[in-house]
């Protein structure tokens, strides 16, 4: 079946399962929206939900946490990033239907149902997301990019949030030397024993407009902070360590920002301080 039908049928699901559960269900007009639904519960509060595809492998409900277009140069992906509010994952294979917060997902995620050979942290159980058991939604979810700039504060960075301005980036952190940083932030998720997030906004500029990027993983429940002249198209933080000890590994735990910040100061580059 193609994409575009597969999709078409499975938001249809979505929406009969919904209105089963007798839940209000609207749909936007036109194309022009990101969500594909609004879905008003008991107390009157509409959520902004993105219905996706699941696919099932290896025990795993799989679906990708980013929207595809078609322009003249190909396929581009995108992100959501606080656009909606949940996505509403059906998987036809195991007959189950998910709700989970786009604050908890990065480019994909995978929800475990089969057995693990060991219970590990950043494993996501689909039965820890089940539609049942998530409806009606925390009325006020805080967003992973607001969590990220308070846990920042906490630890005493000096934060200057850059949102509202034409900036490439998202804040600008400030050490004790008063030296500045531009700093993009990116949530991310756990894949395949790799914390993975995705890089389509930090590309571009690149690194001569941003220094740092901080990706905050739910699945660990910690902070990491990436160079970013560290990398070029694309990079992933393993968590587990691996079974041979190969120095190009991106440790994660190389990464946590406790141990990584204040970064030592970049090499090649100009000096800013306030």
């Amino acid at each position: 079946m193609e994409p575009h039908r597969k999709g078409d049928l499975t938001e249809a699901i979505v929406i009969a399962e919904l209105k089963r559960r007798e839940i209000s269900v609207s749909t936007p007009f036109g194309d022009n929206e990101r969500y594909d639904l609004l879905a008003e519960d008991e107390s009157g509060d509409v959520w902004k939900l993105q219905v996706k595809t699941g696919g099932f492998r290896d025990g795993k409900v799989l679906f990708n946490g980013k929207s595809q277009h078609t322009n003249a140069s190909g396929h581009t992906y995108e992100v959501y990033d606080g656009d909606v509010d949940y996505f509403a994952v059906h998987c036809d294979d195991v007959d189950g239907l998910y709700l989970v917060p786009e604050s908890e997902v990065g480019s994909q995620m995978s929800l475990r149902i089969a057995d693990a050979k060991q219970d590990h942290r950043t494993i996501n159980w689909a039965a820890d997301y089940d539609f049942d058991e998530r409806w009606p939604p925390e009325p006020t979810p805080s967003g992973w990019r607001d969590a990220l700039i308070a846990d920042l504060r906490e630890r005493g960075v000096d934060v200057m949030d850059a949102r509202g301005t034409n900036a490439p980036y998202d804040v600008v952190l400030r050490d004790d030397a008063d030296t500045l940083y531009r700093t993009s932030l990116r949530p991310g998720s756990v894949s395949g024993e790799r914390v993975c997030f995705d890089t389509g906004k930090t590309r571009a500029p690149g690194p001569e407009t941003i220094d740092l990027v901080l990706v905050r993983c739910r699945d660990t429940d910690e902070t990491y902070m990436i160079e970013r002249d560290a990398y070029d198209e694309s990079i992933s933080l393993r968590v587990e360590p691996t079974r041979n000890d190969d120095r190009r590994t991106n440790r994660a735990e190389e990464h946590a920002f406790g141990r990584c910040w204040p970064p030592a100061r970049l090499d090649g580059r100009p000096e800013r301080t306030a």
